[in-house]
C-alpha cells in the first residue's frame, strides 16, 4: 500500500490490511435503504458536520429558478435531512416545505426558520403537497437513495408549469495535505465499498448516469465546498456516513474511526508544519454537481 511508507510501524497494516479482509467477508442487507439514516447517533452527527452549500450554489438555483418564472412561492426540498439544503432556500421563497422519510432528521431540523415547514414524507409520495403548486422542487444529496421514477411522476405533478426541478449533491471529498488524503482514499476505496448499502457509485459520478426528465435541462460542475477542518471535525463528519454505521454493526472490534483518527494523527505529526497552521489542520474539498430542468409552460 503506498501510504504505509508514510506511516510509523505501529499500526501500518491496521486499518487498510485488517479491516480490508473484514469487508470482503461481510454481505450488506440492500433492502435496508433509507431506514439507515434513523440511527440516532448518526442522525446527531449528520446534523453537526454535514457540510453546508455555498451561497454561489443557492444564487445557482435561483438565477435558474428565475429564467422561467419570477412568482417564488412554494419551494418543496424533498429528502432534507435536518435541513442544511432546506434553510438558505426561505430567504428567496414566500414558503418553504422541507420533507424527509426520517423523523430523527427531521426533529434535528431547526424550528426557527422564517416561513418553513418540515414534515416526515416519502419521496415516492408527495401526496402532502398539492398538485401544481410548487415553484421548485430540490434533492440534495439523497436522490440515489430514492425510487427515481416514481419521484420524478411525484415531482411533475407538484410543479407549476414553468417551475424548476433541481437535483444536486457533492461527491467524494479531498484531503490536503497529500499524505492525508492518500491514506483517506485507500480507506475509502478498499475498505467502504461494500457497506454503501443504497450504492456509492452515482454520487462518485456525480449522477453522471441520471438525467432531468424534461427537454433542455443542463449539468453544472463548476462548484466546490471548501472546509478547513480539524481531525476530529473531519471523523465526524465521517461518522455522519451511512457506511460507517454500516462497517461498526457488522465488526465487534471497536469504532473503526478510532483507528482512522490515529492513523491521521499518525500522519499530521510528520509533516512539517506551516507557520501558522496548526497540528491537525485539513482543508477539505468536496466537488458539487448539480441536474437542473424546467417543467414545460
Amino acid at each position: 500500500m503506498v501510504f504505509v511508507k508514510q506511516l510509523s510501524k505501529v499500526g501500518k497494516r491496521l486499518v487498510i490490511q485488517t479491516l480490508l479482509f473484514q469487508a470482503r467477508n461481510q454481505t450488506t442487507d440492500m433492502s435496508r435503504n433509507w431506514t439507515l439514516f434513523t440511527n440516532a447517533k448518526q442522525t446527531e452527527l449528520y446534523a453537526q458536520f454535514r457540510p453546508r452549500y455555498t451561497e454561489e450554489v443557492f444564487k445557482t438555483i435561483i438565477d435558474y429558478c428565475g429564467e422561467t418564472s419570477s412568482d417564488f412561492q412554494l419551494a418543496v426540498d424533498v429528502g432534507c435531512g435536518s435541513g442544511q439544503s432546506t434553510e438558505p432556500l426561505s430567504k428567496h421563497f414566500k414558503r418553504v416545505l422541507g420533507l424527509d422519510v426520517s423523523a430523527l432528521q427531521i426533529a434535528k431540523a431547526p424550528s426557527n426558520i422564517p416561513n418553513t415547514t418540515f414534515r416526515t414524507c416519502k419521496a415516492e409520495d408527495l401526496s402532502i403537497v398539492q398538485s401544481g403548486t410548487a415553484d421548485l422542487v430540490t434533492v440534495a444529496q439523497a436522490f440515489h437513495w430514492m425510487d427515481q421514477k416514481r419521484f420524478f411522476s411525484e415531482a411533475d405533478r407538484i410543479l407549476k408549469p414553468g417551475g424548476s426541478l433541481i437535483i444536486y449533491g457533492y461527491a467524494t471529498c479531498t484531503l490536503a495535505p497529500k499524505e492525508a488524503d492518500i491514506f483517506f482514499q485507500e480507506f475509502y476505496n478498499n475498505v467502504l465499498p461494500d457497506y454503501w448499502t443504497g450504492g456509492r457509485t452515482p454520487v462518485e459520478e456525480k449522477y453522471s448516469s441520471f438525467s432531468i426528465p424534461y427537454e433542455g435541462w443542463k449539468r453544472n460542475d463548476s462548484m466546490t465546498i471548501e472546509k478547513d477542518w480539524s481531525i476530529d471535525e473531519f471523523v465526524g463528519y465521517l461518522g455522519s456516513w451511512s457506511a460507517i454505521n454500516e462497517y461498526n454493526q457488522k465488526h465487534s472490534s471497536g469504532n473503526i474511526l478510532e483507528q482512522v483518527q490515529l492513523q491521521l494523527n499518525n500522519i499530521m505529526r510528520s509533516i512539517p508544519k506551516e507557520d501558522g497552521k496548526k497540528d491537525a489542520d485539513l482543508h477539505v474539498t468536496w466537488p458539487v454537481f448539480m441536474l437542473m430542468g424546467h417543467k414545460p409552460k
